[in-house]
């Protein structure tokens, strides 16, 4: 009788499936009898409480979280796992190829003694204030990673650097960068500077921690998902970091306390921010020396500048929502900052009481003498597409006579113009604020009439698309739509619009000593007066399709050399 040729295959399966058996069960009995035959492999997990922390809210746990993060770095790799609890701690340092997880429900929060956090004097940061410090202090924060690569900060858990332990609610944070002679208020200007409703408030005088998270030096950085709370100081920074991933991150701290900055970015390329909320003090973004940013899908809160940028280049920012004292700043003194693309976003901006640099502006440009000889800052080729929402002051763009901001663009802008509460528009409104870039206190804070927008010292300012609309019960120092002066090459194309105050005599569109002018298809709304204001123009262009059927005036004075085409007058 002739065997099943198909049973004859699975005995022989049967048979070879148990010799494997028997060759992994002796290969594992020789691996157990002389110990690991090589390095644990990169994805190991070191809960932190094996190493000894615990998570009472009391315990120090310096030290155990060091040591399961050393542990990691010295296997090749690995994932630190901060299990729910709550972990106090001061100053640790993260290593290269470690993942930091914490849990849900875990939370690792700064120690109130300042001891327990190292001196920046240890780690070789360098301490230029603004340039590449770590935050104001001679300390660090919790976390460091320096000289690092392929690290991370992940986990839906939270850092809390229980920043409200080191302030004094009472007392104002205050500093004498202004001259009260020079504002409209006068004296009384410092009562705002003074007052404690919208902060910031002082540090105890035994200070504060640093920075609560600094990666410098580092290469191939994620942070993603975590809360980041209550920074006593910057909460984030990238110090000449590069390849940087920053995402869904949520930073919430109290929006009185200066220096809360939400990220910081100082010497770094390739950092890609996206889909985080950010409510802070201090700036949201701030980036200088920077380049290849992408920062999208994020909302802001500030009592500074929703975006600051300084010294930086080949960068974009879309798809936010900014809700700050001054929405996008960009500051320039003695650096390069050009290549920069604003689009889609909605914003809102707030005149607040405090020592808040910022009076409310949207848009805010301003290039300042520079800090060392021979050394002149510039600004060129920004573009803002798609900007629409409500302000409580105009747009300033103010370049420096020697050096212009050139080639800026504006498109499908859409601005509201509202009152500012009415105690803190007496106390602090009306005045332009060109704190960190100002030469002496003369222009630090000044009186100044307040248009919609204000541009002087630009070269190559093209303007499309502007629509403005003024609300409210306006204070007496809002002017024109546009003022304009000291420039080159100025081009206005679909603007809509008037002057503050209907039917008052300011004009709409004010124009001083500048060459290059045309304005096109625009239109004059109910109230408007004289629609185009010159003084010292030459080379003025074309004037066309324009519709002036509700302006009192076309021009002042009534004779203009700009060539007229098309357009519907009053």
């Amino acid at each position: 009788m002739r065997s099943d040729p198909i049973s004859a295959i699975r005995s022989f399966r049967l048979a070879e499936c148990c010799l494997l058996l028997f060759f992994s069960a002796s290969t594992a009995a020789q691996t157990n009898a002389s110990g690991p035959a090589g390095p644990k492999p990169s994805s190991a997990v070191f809960d932190i409480r094996d190493f000894g922390a615990v998570g009472d809210g009391k315990t120090l746990n310096t030290l155990a979280i060091a040591k399961a993060v050393r542990a990691a770095h010295d296997n090749g790799g690995g994932r630190v796992v901060v299990p729910p609890g709550v972990y106090v701690t001061g100053t640790f340092e993260l290593l290269s190829n470690v993942t930091l997880d914490l849990e849900a429900g875990a939370v690792i929060r700064g120690s109130k003694n300042l001891s327990d956090y190292r001196s920046i004097a240890e780690f070789a940061f360098g301490h230029q204030y603004g340039v590449n410090s770590t935050g104001e202090g001679d300390r660090v924060g919790i976390i460091v990673a320096r000289n690092a690569e392929n690290v991370a900060i992940v986990g839906q858990g939270t850092i809390d650097g229980d920043g409200d332990a080191f302030f004094d609610f009472n007392k104002p944070h205050f500093g004498i960068d202004f001259d009260s002679q020079y504002t409209r208020q006068g004296k009384d200007f410092i009562k705002s500077m003074q007052d404690l409703i919208d902060g910031p408030v002082e540090t105890k005088p035994e200070g504060r921690p640093g920075t609560m998270i600094v990666f410098s030096h580092c290469q191939n950085v994620l942070v993603r998902d975590i809360t980041l709370k209550n920074a006593p100081n910057w909460t984030l920074h990238l110090l000449t970091s590069a390849q940087a991933t920053i995402q869904g991150i949520h930073i919430v701290n109290n929006p009185l306390i200066p220096n809360n900055d939400g990220i910081d970015c100082i010497g770094c390329k390739d950092v890609h921010i996206s889909d985080c909320d950010i409510h802070a003090g201090d700036d949201d973004f701030a980036f200088w020396g920077s380049e290849d940013v992408s920062v999208f899908g994020c909302s802001l809160y500030s009592r500074s500048s929703g975006i600051r940028l300084e010294n930086t280049c080949y960068a974009t920012f879309s798809g936010l929502s900014i809700h700050s004292n001054r929405g996008i700043g960009i500051y320039e003194r003695d650096g390069l900052t050009h290549h920069l693309v604003f689009t889609g976003i909605t914003l809102e901006t707030q005149l607040l009481a405090g020592h808040w640099w910022g009076k409310g502006e949207p848009i805010f440009i301003a290039i300042g003498p520079p800090r060392e000889k021979g050394k002149v800052g510039a600004v060129h080729d920004v573009r803002f597409s798609d900007i629409t929402g409500e302000a409580e002051a105009g747009i300033i763009l103010n370049g420096d006579p020697a050096s212009p901001i050139r080639n800026l663009f504006l498109d499908h802008v859409s601005l509201r113009i509202r009152p500012p509460r009415k105690s803190v528009s007496d106390e602090a409104g009306g005045n332009f604020d060109f704190r960190w870039i100002a030469t002496d206190m003369a222009n630090a804070v000044f009186k100044h009439d307040i248009p919609a927008l204000y541009a002087r010292n630009v070269d190559g300012l093209d303007l499309r698309d502007f629509d403005l609309e003024w609300t409210g019960d306006l204070p007496g120092y809002f002017s024109s739509a546009i003022e304009c002066e000291d420039f080159e090459q100025l081009h206005i194309d679909a603007f809509s619009g008037r002057q503050a105050f209907a039917d008052s005599t300011t004009p709409v569109i004010a124009l001083r000593h500048g060459q290059g002018v045309s304005i096109s298809n625009s239109r004059a709304t109910v109230g408007a007066s004289t629609f185009v204001s010159t003084s010292e123009i030459s080379d003025q262009g074309l004037f066309a399709q324009n519709d002036l059927r509700k302006a009192r005036h076309a021009f002042q004075p009534e004779k203009t050399h700009f060539t007229l085409y098309g357009n519907a007058m009053p």
